[in-house]
């Protein structure tokens, strides 16, 4: 039987935010030997780098997949282009942004992959949605809880917490 790893995303968007996103969970539970298990509440965030652009909306799933880390990247980004992501400013404006925060207790360091995602244990937006659906989940690097980290936190951008947007089809 194919090991599957417990993986954990963010994800965000400030073009469009609602339509993307569940665009985009649609999607992430189409990739192959992937499965949606669990996700965070969606939260109303100040933009991170660029700060002349609209507010973000971002949010945390979990998942399991069989695939690689670097499989499962290919397959992220293909929903980001498939998702009109365009690459025209650094942390400018966009359609959605997928970045892998965890990959089981896996340390990567590749030019287009570092896992954990360095960001992970500085912005709330991540370490937050991460914190309320898995605090348990041990950091590869720091050797705690997730739980344990937030005062590790540099950048404070959540402005707010909504539940989950409902999905077509749910009640």
């Amino acid at each position: 039987m194919t090991q599957l790893n417990q993986v954990f995303l963010g994800l965000g968007s400030n073009i469009d935010p609602r339509w993307n996103l569940l665009r985009c969970l649609d999607l992430l539970e189409r990739i192959p030997g992937a499965v949606l298990e669990d996700e965070s509440s969606w939260y109303r965030t100040r933009p991170w780098g660029v700060e002349d652009q609209a507010e973000f909306v971002n949010l945390v799933v979990g998942m399991r997949t069989a695939l690689e880390p670097m499989e499962l990247l290919r397959a992220t980004q293909a929903i980001e282009v498939e998702l009109g992501r365009k690459r025209l400013l650094r942390n400018g404006p966009r359609t959605i942004d997928i970045d892998l925060l965890l990959f089981g207790d896996r340390v990567l360091a590749e030019p287009d992959l570092s896992l954990p995602h360095p960001g992970l244990t500085e912005r709330d937006f991540m370490l937050i949605p991460l914190i309320e659906i898995a605090p348990e989940t041990l950091h590869p690097v720091v050797g705690r809880p997730v739980a344990e980290l937030q005062g590790l936190l540099r950048y404070r951008q959540i402005l707010s917490c909504a539940q989950s947007a409902p999905r077509p089809g749910t009640a």
